[in-house]
């Protein structure tokens, strides 16, 4: 698999923000979000061993038993996870998988933990073709195992994010709004401006961009 960055760090959105966590990061999406903030796992990573990347993470844990596979896309590289995930599941690791939701989670579901599943809105700039794969989505949802995470960017995204609830019949309890955002004023006034608001009046919950707002990696 190609390997843009291993590092350990606190979750910084979705349920488990502030948690202490190793993060894989893989290369390649097949995605292109206008507002992407890792466009640099777009492209390149370096290629590992499956024995490489799990001594790397054991190295970067130093103790620490939670693992979040990002992105890119790792879905892209399911394949080459599942007898990772499968080693690291082992070792009683809890493990959380950030994707896109356009690709089905097939095996991963029985050894990963959470899926942080993130489908686009229209103001990522993306033909709904590509943004939403429904066969993918109703995998996720089946799964009991993932929350939806939709970013907001004004208030026009509200009906969108109404129809996303409705078309595949997925409880409020487990749609989380984050603002569209990339530094901590932003974040902050966007926040209280529209999306915490927004997530109250729909009855859904809001997650924070820790990582930029407290300014860690």
């Amino acid at each position: 698999m190609k390997v843009v960055e291993i590092f350990r760090s606190r979750q910084g959105e979705g349920p488990n923000a502030g948690k202490e966590a190793v993060f894989l990061r893989l290369a390649l999406c097949n995605l292109r979000c206008i507002w992407c903030d890792t466009k640099y796992s777009w492209h390149g990573g370096t290629e590992m061993s499956l024995d490489s990347v799990y001594s790397r993470l054991i190295e970067a844990g130093g103790g620490i038993k939670h693992m979040v596979i990002t992105g890119g896309e790792p879905l892209l590289w399911t394949y080459e996870l599942l007898p990772l995930v499968r080693i690291i599941k082992s070792l009683d690791w809890y493990i959380e998988v950030e994707t896109n939701g356009t690709i089905p989670p097939n095996g991963l579901i029985e050894h990963v933990d959470a899926f942080n599943v993130s489908p686009k809105l229209s103001n990522s700039r993306l033909p709904i073709s590509a943004r939403i794969n429904e066969i993918a989505v109703k995998e996720f949802v089946k799964s009991n195992k993932a929350i939806f995470k939709l970013v907001v960017e004004n208030w026009r995204d509200e009906e969108e994010v109404l129809w996303f609830i409705d078309k595949f019949g997925i409880s409020r309890e487990r749609i989380y709004l984050m603002s569209q955002c990339v530094s901590r004023d932003e974040c902050l006034r966007k926040d209280e401006e529209i999306t915490k608001p927004m997530a109250v009046r729909l009855g859904v919950k809001f997650t924070p961009r820790l990582h930029i707002i407290q300014e860690f990696k």
